[in-house]
């Protein structure tokens, strides 16, 4: 059976209050959740309220500019390594606190000036170091390719393409975000996509093409993939990562089935 988690940076925003989100998540049939970027917010709160409310959290996402902020992807920067274990840093307490299934590593755009392949050494190595930091804590690191026309420049594209950076890494504690999303229109065969790597995918996302709504507004047979996970014994979370067409409840009605 597939279990769920909502993104509440996305969804809820019924409610103004992003902590108070996760009870109207878990209302709503989700065991988990997570965040696009987490790190302004209270530890504290954050962890007071998913026990509280009784939820999980799918991933964390690290932080990807330089300071904690968001901007180029420091993790690929010459120069930027001690920005990158800054971010790692920052990350850590966050994860030993709240537990995710894993720690995300988008591959946002390579830096100005820095070619692709000066700029995949540095993030090969800094890949290992975070696989290194978090592997002692237990979460796992998976880095998520991007659909360049939605992020301009994106360092990895494909699932192939990551596949081969985390192969050539050769670290157990490095895997593959998946996220329909993005790869429905930058490689297709999902279905066989993911069962092609699935030992190695620590978290599935998904949205709608092309408006990133809810499944069943747009060009990706959902029915059809959510099934394919379900036949694979996919056994990690599948996130809720989008942008309700309406409001969040209306839009939850494709769920039903699989809850």
């Amino acid at each position: 059976m597939l279990k769920f988690s909502a993104n509440i940076s996305l969804m809820f925003g019924e409610e103004k209050n992003p902590v108070k989100r996760m009870q109207l998540a878990k209302n709503s049939g989700f065991g988990a959740v997570e965040y696009h970027f987490i790190y302004d917010m209270s530890l504290d709160a954050l962890d007071r309220e998913s026990d509280n409310v009784g939820v999980e959290w799918s991933v964390i996402n690290v932080a990807v500019g330089e300071g904690v902020k968001h901007g180029p992807l420091v993790a690929a920067a010459p120069g930027k390594e001690n920005a990158w274990r800054q971010n790692v840093a920052a990350a850590l307490p966050y994860c030993k606190t709240l537990k995710p299934s894993a720690l995300v590593i988008p591959a946002y755009s390579q830096p100005d000036g820095v070619s692709k392949a000066d700029a995949l050494t540095v993030f090969k190595e800094n890949l290992k170091f975070a696989a290194d930091a978090f592997g002692d804590i237990g979460t796992k690191v998976i880095v998520e390719p991007l659909n360049p026309d939605v992020r301009p420049n994106a360092l990895l594209r494909t699932s192939d393409e990551t596949m081969a950076i985390i192969e050539e890494v050769g670290h157990p504690n490095v895997g593959l975000e998946y996220d329909a999303y993005h790869m429905y229109s930058t490689e297709g065969n999902m279905e066989a996509t993911v069962e092609k790597y699935l030992p190695y995918i620590g978290n599935i996302q998904i949205a709608d093409v092309p408006e990133r709504h809810e499944p069943g507004t747009g060009k990706v047979d959902y029915d059809g993939f959510l099934a394919a996970l379900d036949r694979l014994n996919y056994s990690n979370w599948v996130a809720c990562e989008y942008r309700p067409s309406s409001n969040t409840l209306d839009s939850l009605r494709w769920m039903e089935k699989w809850v």
